[in-house]
């Protein structure tokens, strides 16, 4: 990725955490039964675009509870034809991470949970944390609320989204990145309260 311009108190490589690059997701190695981002969507999908005031959200403090960054973020993602794209773009936030001082230095591996939370909305919640350049570590987590059009599967109970390793270099304004990503089933209750209510509700109407 390249930057034409950059804001002070913002470090690029924050964006593996906040997944501003929806590619990453829908790349992600589909195990066990488990249904990948690209094959539920059917390589279109949206976040914070259908779903007004919806967007994707990530909150970033560090070991005392401080806020160190929270920027919320929009994009749209066409992956079908010979134009694929993917448009990302921040809606708002703040970030506190100067490269050189307190940057991003090292991600080590995260997961997160995704599941269907209606219909043609698959919700992932992410939780990680970071190494900093000044030796400290923040932690945080990142909402994001995919709106799929045309959902061709759906997502079969919980499952996650595992970021096993992240390899990233920057560069002036030149950001180079290597992320490997996977989907694993995650095992539902032994009672399903919430779906066992919508059963019911379906049968008396």
């Amino acid at each position: 990725m390249i930057f034409e311009q950059m804001a002070d108190g913002w470090d690029p490589r924050t964006i593996v955490l906040m997944c501003c690059d929806r590619a990453l997701v829908m790349a992600a190695r589909e195990t066990a039964g488990t249904v990948g981002m690209l094959r539920a969507s059917g390589g279109h999908l949206t976040i914070g675009r259908h779903l007004n005031g919806n967007s994707r959200e990530s909150f970033m403090r560090n070991a005392t509870g401080q806020p160190m960054a929270h920027v919320r973020a929009s994009s749209v993602t066409h992956f079908r034809g010979p134009q694929a794209f993917d448009h990302s773009r921040i809606e708002g936030g703040i970030s506190h991470l100067r490269r050189g001082v307190n940057g991003i230095a090292q991600i080590p591996a995260f997961d997160g949970v995704m599941m269907q939370a209606g219909p043609n909305l698959v919700v992932v919640t992410t939780r990680f944390a970071a190494e900093l350049e000044d030796g400290s570590t923040i932690y945080g987590s990142t909402t994001y609320p995919h709106y799929l059009p045309d959902q061709a599967v759906e997502i079969p109970y919980y499952q996650i989204l595992r970021v096993e390793s992240v390899e990233q270099e920057l560069d002036g304004n030149h950001l180079w990145s290597k992320v490997t990503t996977s989907v694993l089933p995650l095992s539902p209750p032994a009672v399903d309260e919430v779906s066992a209510t919508v059963e019911r509700v379906a049968t008396l109407a």
